[in-house]
Formats: structure tokens, sequence, C-alpha cells
């Protein structure tokens, strides 16, 4: 689970350099580095949005395996 957060602050702040560097890029008319940073910010986005799904669907997987430990434990009291 570690490693999901590390790389979701990863995205995270490169989504916001990106922002903020092809901004500044704009005002400066610096063409170039403005459309790198608008790729970079459209393919963070895009690894953002693969991320959340890989960690929803395990998350979805670790609570099914908690509800079949708890129906087992109430169905086999000891």
């Amino acid at each position: 689970m570690g490693k999901h957060i590390i790389f979701s602050v990863l995205l995270n702040v490169l989504l916001i350099g990106t922002a903020i560097v092809g901004i500044y890029a704009y005002k400066n008319y610096n063409l170039f580095v403005m459309i790198l940073c608008a790729s970079a910010f459209g393919l963070s986005v895009y690894y953002k949005i693969k991320h959340t799904q890989v960690v929803r669907q395990e998350m979805k997987q670790k609570a099914e395996e908690n509800v079949k430990k708890k129906t087992k434990k109430k169905n086999n009291p000891k």
C-alpha cells in the first residue's frame, strides 16, 4: 500500500508542477515548453486515472476477502 501512496503523491506533484510551469511558459510566450508541459500534464492525468482504478480494484478484492473470512468465522464458531 505504501508504493501506491508514494506513486499517488508523485503524480500529484507532477500534475501541479507541469501546470505551474506551463502557465509561466505561456506568460513568457515560450510555446515549446508550454506544449511540453501540456503533454506531460495529459500523461500524468492518464496515469492518475489508471492508478486510481487499480487501487479501487485492489481495495475491492481486500474487502471481499474480509467478508469471506467473517462469514467463515460466523459459520464455524468454536
